[in-house]
């Protein structure tokens, strides 16, 4: 099975035309794209593509009921505040290096974002420095039923 590449959410009542618009988008260069709605205007899209390849096909003509795309990175299996710390730290000490900070969104499930994000600042301590003003990266938790993904996102508005 594809594993999903892109989280992407969409405007208020714009849900079934953006099924439509993101799709328009990938077949471009995937014909066998699936997109799922996880949670009201939050869908998930599975293709072969990379998931920066998928952005870049959205980002370059964006559809207008799009609100937020992120790439996927890494997903974890679980919602638990504490699993998703542990093993976001474990993936992001190899990506980040330099300063982040972590921004952490619930979706249709009911978890301590704050913790998460505390959790991960303090873990990645000593190998990149917080830093909210301009952090050379963004790391995005998105927490939906039963997964969470993880988006490292480049700050280039700096």
């Amino acid at each position: 099975m594809v594993n999903p590449v892109l989280l992407v959410t969409a405007r208020k009542n714009k849900e079934n035309k953006c099924i439509i618009e993101i799709m328009n988008r990938i077949l471009i260069r995937d014909i066998n794209v699936k997109i799922e709605e996880v949670v009201k205007n939050v869908f998930l899209v599975y293709s072969s593509l990379s998931p920066m390849k998928a952005y870049g096909l959205l980002f370059s003509a964006r559809p207008s009921c799009i609100a937020k795309v992120y790439p996927i990175h890494f997903m974890i299996p679980s919602t638990q505040e504490e699993e998703i710390i542990r093993k976001t730290i474990e993936n992001a000490k190899k990506i980040v290096k330099t300063s982040f900070y972590v921004d952490c969104h619930k979706r249709g499930i009911e978890v301590n974002c704050r913790q998460i994000e505390i959790g991960i600042g303090l873990g990645l301590k000593g190998y990149a420095k917080v830093n909210f003003k301009k952090p050379d990266f963004v790391v995005v938790i998105n927490v939906i039923p039963n997964i969470a993904t993880v988006s490292y996102v480049k700050n280039t508005f700096g």
